[in-house]
């Protein structure tokens, strides 16, 4: 099944709930393409011109369901998209991992190592698969949870600030 804008949205007036009653949202795992891009909202640039997808064999609907959800929000020009059969599913292009980890925002659903010196400054990272981030990432980023997104999502928490690199780990 795809990710619709009423799931995006039905997410979104989720995690607001969540975060006014103070209480922990579990998502659906169909879901966290949503919440990634809910995250994405709050957390990356104001008009991303291009997104990354990195999806393992098996993700390649989930990376799919990210795209949807994120064209909810945004219109990106540029998807650069790695895994096998990734860029046909979403009509974007294939690309080397080091161009898809350059793009405005990277919605990960691989198991990979994530390095600050991979990213730029003013990348919002969507770590929606297990993935390893070095010390120097976790130092400089702004990370946020479901809890932290919720709570900017209902207003109690400031989103981005101005070019930092920020990643939501799902």
């Amino acid at each position: 099944m795809s990710i619709t804008a009423d799931d995006v949205h039905a997410v979104e007036r989720a995690l607001v709930a969540a975060a006014l009653a103070n209480t922990p949202l579990a998502l659906e795992p169909r879901l966290v393409p949503a919440a990634g891009a809910v995250a994405s909202r709050y957390l990356a640039v104001g008009t991303p011109r291009s997104l990354g997808l990195i999806a393992a064999d098996g993700a390649i609907d989930a990376a799919a369901d990210s795209l949807a959800a994120h064209r909810v929000w945004f219109q990106p020009r540029d998807v650069r998209c790695v895994g096998d059969g990734l860029a046909a599913r979403t009509g974007g292009r294939e690309v080397g991992l080091a161009e898809a980890l350059a793009c405005d925002i990277v919605c990960v659903h691989a198991p990979i190592a994530i390095a600050a010196a991979r990213l730029r400054r003013g990348t919002h990272v969507n770590v929606l698969a297990p993935a390893t981030l070095d010390d120097e990432l976790r130092a400089i980023a702004v990370l946020a949870d479901t809890a932290r997104v919720a709570r900017m999502a209902a207003g109690l928490e400031d989103g981005r600030q101005l070019d930092e690199l920020t990643l939501y780990v799902a």
